[in-house]
């Protein structure tokens, strides 16, 4: 039986900034926790669920069972995971909200940036004189 923990789908672009950012916040964590974060993160796109199982992520990331199981956990906890559903005993996950925000902060500075250089390559025409009516 599948019990589904969210609904909503959320999708976002994984970007080397975004990848960045996130090695920059989650600095203070045990480095397996930034190793299981980014082996959700680039498993699928951003948003969707990732349908891996724990012992299958630990032998990609060549990490032990317990240590991956610890980190799926504090990366939940802290809302770097969230958990998508459940069937069985085995959780499924998806990047959480604290990755989307990251890669909406990104997005919101890119708009602004973009907008900014927009708006110093704006062109406008000229007009030198009226054609002629003959």
């Amino acid at each position: 039986m599948t019990t589904p923990a969210m609904t909503r789908e959320q999708t976002a672009e994984l970007t080397p900034a975004l990848m960045h950012e996130l090695l920059l916040r989650t600095a203070g964590a045990p480095g397996a926790d930034f190793r299981v974060l980014a082996f959700y993160a680039t498993a699928v796109p951003l948003g969707q669920t990732v349908r891996t199982v724990g012992k299958a992520v630990a032998e990609s990331l060549r990490l032990s069972e317990p240590t991956v199981s610890k980190s799926i956990k504090r990366l939940a906890a802290d809302g770097w995971l969230e958990l998508v559903y459940r069937q069985g005993p085995i959780n499924f996950y998806r990047v959480g909200p604290l990755v989307m925000e990251a890669a909406a902060e990104l997005l919101g500075e890119n708009e602004e940036r973009d907008q900014d250089e927009d708006d110093l390559a704006t062109v406008h025409h000229l007009s030198f004189g009226q054609p002629d009516d003959e």
